[in-house]
């Protein structure tokens, strides 16, 4: 006779070993981050020479809602020349131009019990409001960068749009669209419609091949472009007139692509012969060209062109804190690069972020939430009366370039 077969442990009685430790969501990671550590000061009187951002910071008490900045434009009239011509009553008057900021609210927050079973459920997993805080500092880390993307190119971050200054988003007054001529760029209009049809009629111009994706031959004509619109340049270890220019991860493939003869692959060597020091600086590197910087950006923006004809429909599409992706990336969408020179951003933050509690329920729920009150804005001079050709924007380049295939 065989041994009977025991019995089970009653199922009811079973243990189930739970790892209490919580891995993080991967994020795409933010190239501003690493450059604003890099670049920025803070500055009210002038702007350093290695800055990407002017940030602006006054007195709560004064009660500012709005500032202005100043600018001034170089002598340009024509001299008084010969024995025969006197210079009284040719006298050249003198021309500003001024830049009104905004700073506007910021929030976010999150809910946590504060006792209970179900806080007691939680804790053991390490979910408390210290981990809330370090969440919540890392999503205004990523809303920072947001906010820069928008405003290099519409002019405001989007908190600049609400109340009380509700302003209007416009698109940078300077682009760059790979496969089109210099003279067909698009030109610039203060009548948001016009310029939104501008750009994008040079983007369906310029096409979605592989000649429309980024290249050594669209770098130089960028150093060129450059020159041409006189774009003020940062200094970067010691070097002056530099430049830095993100690139879409989507364009990286076609700059270092061993199967392209226009690619950088034959000058990727240069980045170690770089010093360790830029290195350090630049952890995102891909190369340098001439004397503009080339470094990844993860979360860059895109653009989708919508219509056949006049009146067109652009949509920028970017990158929310966390994961939230809102870019489209079907063929005929377009990736979005920066080239930045001196300060091409103002950033009035006039409250840092600060932390406030409520609570519910004799306090068993509780909230916790980062406030803040800053605004981002493309650096723009303009007259009392704007015009097509007023805007003084010499500091940023928006760059375009067509989606493409990327395989192995």
């Amino acid at each position: 006779m065989a041994v009977a077969t025991p019995s089970n442990l009653n199922a009811n009685l079973l243990r189930t070993y739970w790892d209490t430790n919580l891995f993080e969501e991967s994020l795409f990671r933010d190239v501003f981050s690493r450059l604003r550590t890099r670049f920025d000061r803070t500055s009210n009187i002038d702007i350093p020479l290695d800055t990407l951002v002017m940030e602006i910071q006054t007195e709560l008490q004064n009660g500012y809602r709005t500032g202005r900045l100043g600018f001034i434009n170089r002598l340009q009239g024509t001299p008084r020349e010969g024995a025969n011509q006197q210079q009284l009553g040719f006298e050249e008057t003198l021309r500003e131009k001024a830049m009104t900021i905004y700073y506007n609210e910021f929030s976010h927050a999150v809910s946590l019990y504060n006792y209970g079973i179900e806080y007691n459920d939680q804790a053991a997993y390490g979910i408390n409001m210290g981990l809330a805080t370090r969440l919540l500092g890392d999503y205004m880390e990523e809303l920072f960068g947001l906010y820069y993307r928008q405003a290099l190119l519409q002019r405001f971050s989007r908190n600049l749009t609400q109340a009380p200054h509700s302003l209007a988003q416009h698109w940078n007054n300077r682009f760059y669209i790979k496969n089109v001529s210099d003279s067909a760029q698009p030109a610039f209009s203060t009548t948001l419609q016009t310029y939104t049809n501008n750009i994008a009629t040079a983007l369906i111009a310029a096409g979605t091949g592989i000649n429309a994706t980024l290249d050594t031959r669209y770098l130089t004509a960028l150093h060129h472009r450059i020159t041409m619109d006189r774009i003020e340049g940062l200094s970067i270890g010691g070097k002056s007139n530099q430049f830095i220019l993100t690139v879409p991860s989507s364009q990286k493939f076609h700059v270092l692509s061993l199967d392209r003869d226009d690619s950088l692959a034959d000058y990727w060597t240069s980045v170690n012969r770089m010093s360790n020091e830029d290195k350090a600086n630049f952890p995102d590197l891909l190369g340098r060209w001439l004397n503009i910087w080339l470094v990844e950006d993860e979360r860059y923006p895109t653009l989708t062109v919508s219509g056949s004809a006049a009146p067109f429909t652009i949509t920028p599409n970017y990158v929310q804190p966390g994961n939230n992706d809102g870019r489209a990336f079907a063929a005929g969408d377009r990736d979005v690069g920066f080239l930045m020179g001196r300060a091409p951003l103002v950033d009035w933050y006039q409250t840092k972020i600060h932390h406030k509690f409520d609570d519910y329920n004799y306090q068993k729920w509780e909230g916790k939430g980062a406030f803040g009150e800053r605004g981002v804005q493309l650096r723009i001079y303009d007259d009392p009366t704007p015009g097509n050709a007023t805007w003084e924007q010499r500091y940023c380049i928006v760059c375009v370039w067509a989606r493409n295939t990327i395989s192995n």
